[in-house]
This record gives C-alpha cells, structure tokens and sequence, in this order.
C-alpha cells in the first residue's frame, strides 16, 4: 500500500506511479525505514525507459549493483511490524514540487530533480554505473535536442571515473588560466604547450575533476568535456571528405549543446589528418577552414596538446590558425611543487605494489634523477624510477617500505650506467684522487699527458668547473700507437665502469658537408627526419661516457663548428630540436697534424720539434674559437723500447689471464731477455705499439694455439718461451 499525501495533484505519467511502487518495493526488500529518494532513482533505472536507455543499462548487472551498494551504505532499517513504508521528508519535498507543475510529468523530469538534489548516496550509485551526475543531465540534454548520442559516443569518449580517482596536484597557476581562457568570449581555445611527461594530461583531469566537484566558476559548471577519439576518426576517414563529413555532425551537436568542450591529444596529429586529406595544390589549408569558421562563430571550444616542436610545426601547417589559439606553456614542476606532485602521484604505485614510500626514498629519487636522467623529465621520470625500483624490490624481498638500493639499481637501468656510479658505495674522491696512479698502471711512456688529464678531472668532479661544461676536452696528438685510444678506453672503464661507456666515431667518414646530418639527424622535410643523429643518439642513450673524435682534422669544417656549441655549453641541439646534455662527458680529439715523414730521424730532437712545429700546424688548421674551448692541446711521446716493455708484459698479461678463463692448463714463462727481444724486434717509431702485437700474435699466440688444438692439457703446464744460442725465440712444454 502506498500512502501519498491527499493535496497532490496527480498530474504526471502512469509511469510515475509504477516508479514510486517500485521504490516501495526496493526499501521494503532491503528492510529500510522510509522510502528515500535513493530508491526511487535505483527504481527509474530499473524501468524500461529513456534513462536506462541512455545509460546502457544492463538489468542483469544492475542488481548485483545494488546489492551491493546498499550493503556498502548505510540506511535506517524499519520495524519488522510495519506494513507500509512512508515516504522520508526529502522524498514528500521531491513529490510535492513535482506535482506542483501544470505540466504532464515523466521520468526525465523526476531523474532531473533527483539529480539536482546532489544527493550523496545517489551520486555513490552513478559511480558504481561508471557516470557522473554532470554526464547524466547532458545525456538527457542530448535526447532533448535529438542529438545522435551513438554518434557522439563514437568520435568522442569521457574520461574514465578511474582517472579521476587517481590522487592530482592542484596546479593552480595553470589551472586558473585554463579556467580563464575557458570562461572567455573570443579565443577561448587553450592549447597547452609542453614536452611530455610534464603533466598536460593530468592539468585535463584535474580540470575535469574540479567539474564534477563543482569548484569552478559558475560559467563553466554545466560544461562537458569529451575527448576525441582518434583512432576512430582514422579508421572512419579513408576517403577524402570523410573527415570533414564527421566534424561537421560534431560542430552541429556542439551548437546545439551549447556547453561542449572537445579535446584532443594531439592537435597537430589531429590538424595534419585534416591536411593530409586536402589534395587541392590552389589552397593548402582549405581542410582547415572548417575549423577556422566554426572558432570564429564560436559554434565549438577545443582544448589541444601537444609539444613545443610540434607547435610550430602547426603553424607552418596555417600560420591563421594560431589567432584562435591561447597558449599555456606547462613547464616541468620544481622545488616543493614537484615534490607534492611526486608524493601525491606514487599513492597509485603504493597501492599497485604494496611498497610504502618514505619521505626520504622520494627526495633522494628527484635528486638522483635530476643528476641522472638530465635527457627526461618531471614528473615522469620520478615515477618510472619508483615504478621499475619497487619491482625489483618485490623479486628479491617483501619489505613494507623502499629500499634506496633499488632505487639506485633502477636509475641504473634507465641511465645505462654502472650502479656502483650511483649508490653511496661508490667513493667519487678516491677513484679521481687514485685515476693518475691507475692510468699509468696501463698507459706507458705518456706521464706528462695522464698527468694533465687527470688534474683537469679533479678540478671538473670537485665541482669547481664552469658549470654545464663537458668534464674535460683535448685534442690528443701522436703518432700511431702510441696509446690514445687506450687512454679513451681506460678513462671510460675507470670513471663510468665499462669500456663501453666510450664512443668512438671515425672522422674520415664525416668529410662531406652532408654528413653532418648524419651526427645531429636528418632536417625536417629530408627522408630520415627523426630517427636521431649518431652522435646525439648515443649522447642521449649514454649521458656519461668519453667521446673519442679520431682525426678530426679530417672532418668537414661544419662539424667543428657544431663542436663549439658542445664544449661550451655542454650541449647540443639535434635536427628535432631536442636538447642533448653533454655535461657529464670527457672529449677526446685524435690528430695527427703535422706528423714529419722523417720522425724517426728526428726522435731524439722530439719535444722540440713537436713544440715548434706541430702546435703551429694545429693552430693553423683549426680556428681559435674552437681551440680555446679546449682544455688542452696534449702530445703524445713516440714510444721508446722501455715503454715497449711494460706494454710487452701487459699483452702476455692479457694472453695468461685469456687461458684461465677458458679453462686451458697452460701458465706462460717469458723471461726479459724475450721481452727485450720482441720489443726491439717489433720497434717503430711512426706505428707505436701496434707492430708489437702483430709479433706476438706471430710468435706467441699462434704457437700456443697449435698445441691447444694437438694436445689435450688435463693438468697444469708451463709453456716457457725463450732466446736459443742462435738468438732465435723456442718454446719448451713441461707438465708441472
């Protein structure tokens, strides 16, 4: 039995009726004490009609739903005596003013009253449907103005409520800007402007969010903000026309609804597809002309992301259509911005893998990055850090909060640098303060040059270098051999963990002007434009590595010229405009300018000479704004039959400890009459140390190596090599 108050006049729908004895049916079922406006609404959307139409509601679903939310809400429970349910003093007001209208009242005109009651519990029920109270009233508007919903929701889609639930920065200053630009009458477009990563995107939802709390202006609170679907608008515009077709049916619906705010991604994407479609060679921009009259007649508001590059690349596609845009420059967040960002926006990886982030591991992961991953940016970055970090956590540990170790291994990772770089265990002063002794460990006969490099460094890690310079730059001249490129490799294998950390780029395949492109990347508008330069690329990929410049006299002019941006600025900027940091990277030049035929004539006159002759060669090729960027001009001592030696040694060094890793019973002994031997044998002023290890590969490894593949050695050997009467080099086997 339902009891309604006798005064109401009974002016609306046989539906209304059939409504309101479902909502008794709904309290009744679930034992409550009144009949709330909560359960009328449950039971409009249990009713065949235009709502549970627009809302896609499946019956199924719905009351699983349902039992649900009302055992997750709490409503009053009635006496089990009570046989009739009355009506709760908000849902008699509901009913009351309902039935004050003249005229007939339906559903719709029930949902819209319910809906504007901003009631809690209901607003609980249309998330759980995935729906805002905002995203409801809009459907209804759009069946009220026969706007093609299936259309709409076709091309454009709604942000998932997920997003929204997600823990936002309040940005305010670009917040409020947007707000503004939104709110006016002419060029009210934004088009927020920033690189990725540094939190567009999330400047949109929490625009969207502040929406559907209604903390915005007033002007803005019945607006909708849908995002193009392009995907879709691909897949659906393969003929010329099509696309054009399709947002003509969307600027009509946007006039009707008034209210609509479209966004996009990507506008330059969305823009260049229009472009792309035009094929007329009289008028380029005539695609875009739909857009430029629908901005002028105020018929459509759109929202666009996209990048700095990508800007200006809009703009060649029409420089007009620039005028109907309001730009919002979004910047990377800094200082305690940066840090609430961070905090709030891990709650997400908190909950994912069940890892607390302290107040430290967050601190310690910005500044690392900052140091680190100078090539990304913030927010982003900070987060993949603490993402790939608690993953590695979790496979070797289960402990509530992050380690800082895992940080340091997943800043490893994405920096491709040895750990021991990052972590504290990695004693910085030690290894500048030891790099002189260590490089003359391996390095022979070039004191004066190890020593130089090594004072630079120490000045450069101390700190006290002009900041953003690379960390030291030379140009290394010496005959061959002489041991530059092992310096390189060494400097690498110290001070960044691993040879490989050095680059090494041949400057005799650089000598035409076009091949610059190749170090940089190809400009815009040539086949190969953006896939990267050699050298950016492997900058960008390697950020603390030595670059090694072999003959660089023998480069085209233009690449020393782009060399100056480098050493000066420690950085460079590829054919994209993407900025390279060059900071953290030792630069090495190789020449050999000046070289005299007729060295070995001269060795014992060698500093001399080279004082006079060759620094003037140098000077002479290369211009003085290049040179004067150097740390040094450095030269390199034609190797003598000392130095011949030790380097002797350290290849037969190298040989040993190559059978002991694979496992061969065979210990080498050469005395120093044979390593004198070889080393005279093998002496050459010009070609250095090379010649050496072509004689030993001759005399010593390739004996060796016929007796490894003749005889199996089960137990250990000895394989002395030595000097017989006849001065000739023999070789003795014996088994220990």
């Amino acid at each position: 039995m339902l009891i309604l108050k006798s005064n109401f006049k009974f002016n609306c729908t046989q539906e209304i009726f059939n409504i309101l004895f479902k909502a008794k049916i709904i309290s009744n079922t679930y034992s409550h004490k009144y009949i709330e406006p909560i359960h009328i609404f449950i039971a409009i959307c249990l009713t065949k009609n235009i709502i549970s139409s627009l809302l896609n509601i499946n019956t199924k679903n719905l009351n699983n739903l349902i039992n649900y939310f009302f055992i997750n809400n709490f409503l009053l429970i009635s006496d089990k005596n009570l046989s009739y349910k009355n009506f709760s003093i908000e849902s008699l007001k509901i009913l009351n003013n309902l039935f004050k209208s003249n005229k007939l009242i339906t559903s719709l005109d029930l949902v819209i009253i319910l809906l504007n009651l901003n009631n809690n519990l209901i607003n609980s029920f249309l998330n759980l449907l995935s729906f805002s109270k905002t995203q409801v009233l809009d459907l209804i508007k759009y069946n009220k103005y026969n706007i093609n919903v299936n259309f709409l929701n076709k091309y454009t889609y709604l942000l998932e409520s997920e997003h929204l639930n997600n823990n936002l920065i309040e940005r305010k200053n670009e917040l409020q800007i947007l707000i503004d630009i939104l709110s006016k009458k002419f060029k009210n477009n934004p088009i927020l402007i920033g690189e990725q990563g540094v939190g567009r995107t999330s400047l949109i939802y929490l625009l969207i969010k502040k929406l559907q709390e209604q903390k915005i202006p007033l002007n803005l609170k019945n607006k909708q903000i849908r995002f193009l679907n392009l995907s879709k608008l691909i897949k659906n515009s393969q003929y010329k026309g099509d696309l054009e077709d399709i947002f003509n049916s969307l600027i009509n619906i946007s006039k009707k609804h008034k209210n609509l705010i479209l966004i996009s991604l990507d506008i330059y994407y969305l823009f260049n597809l229009f472009n792309s479609q035009n094929t007329s060679s009289e008028d380029n921009t005539s695609s875009l002309n739909l857009f430029k009259t629908a901005f002028e007649n105020n018929e459509i508001q759109l929202i666009g992301i996209t990048t700095p590059k990508e800007y200006l690349k809009l703009i060649k596609l029409d420089s007009n259509i620039e005028q109907f845009f309001e730009k919002i420059i979004i910047n990377e967040p800094k200082n305690k911005e940066l840090f609430d960002i961070i905090t709030l926006a891990s709650k997400k990886l908190e909950q994912f893998h069940k890892i607390k982030y302290s107040p430290f591991i967050i601190n310690e992961t910005i500044n690392l990055s900052k140091l680190y991953l100078k090539n990304k940016l913030f927010p982003k970055k900070a987060l993949e850090i603490l993402d790939l970090a608690s993953i590695y956590q979790i496979q070797k540990v289960q402990f509530n909060t992050l380690s800082i170790n895992y940080i340091y291994k997943a800043i490893s990772t994405i920096a491709n640098l040895p750990e021991n770089i990052i972590n504290k265990t990695y004693n910085q002063n030690n290894i500048i303060l030891n790099l002189e002794t260590k490089l003359k460990e391996v390095i022979f006969g070039q004191n004066k040059v190890i020593e130089q490099i090594s004072n630079t460094l120490k000045i450069s890690y101390l700190g006290l270098k002009q900041k953003n310079k690379p960390l030291g730059s030379w140009i290394l001249w010496g005959p061959s051999g002489t041991g530059k490129t092992e310096l390189a490799k060494k400097l690498a294998e110290i001070l960044f963990g691993s040879e490989k950390e050095m680059i090494r780029f041949d400057m005799s395949e650089y000598m035409e002007k076009h091949s610059l492109s190749r170090l940089i990347g190809t400009p815009p508008g040539y086949i190969g434009y953006g896939e990267g330069g050699q050298l950016t690329e492997a900058v960008n990929k390697k950020p603390y590595s030595v670059l090694l410049f072999d003959e660089i006299e023998k480069a085209h002019p233009d690449i020393t010229n782009i060399m100056l941006q480098i050493l000066d600025d420690g950085r460079l900027t590829d054919s994209s405009g993407k900025h390279i940091d060059f900071s953290n990277t030792i630069i090495l030049f190789t020449s050999n300018l000046g070289c005299p035929k007729n060295l070995p004539t001269i060795i014992n006159n060698y500093d001399k000479y080279l004082e006079k002759n060759i620094l003037d060669a140098i000077s002479k090729y290369f211009k003085p704004e290049f040179l004067n960027r150097l740390s040094d001009i450095l030269i390199f001592n034609s190797l003598g039959i000392n130095s011949l030696i030790y380097i002797n040694t350290k290849f037969l060094n190298i040989l040993q400890q190559q059978l002991i890793d694979n496992k061969i019973n065979i210990s080498l002994s050469i005395n120093k009459d044979v390593k004198l031997f070889l080393s005279k044998l093998a002496y050459n002023p010009i070609y250095g140390a090379r010649p050496l290890k072509r004689l030993i590969e001759k005399l010593i490894e390739k004996p060796l190596s016929d007796l490894i593949t003749k005889l199996t050695f089960k137990t250990p050997h000895i394989l002395s090599f030595v000097l017989d009467k006849n001065n000739q080099l023999t070789y003795q086997l014996k088994k220990v």
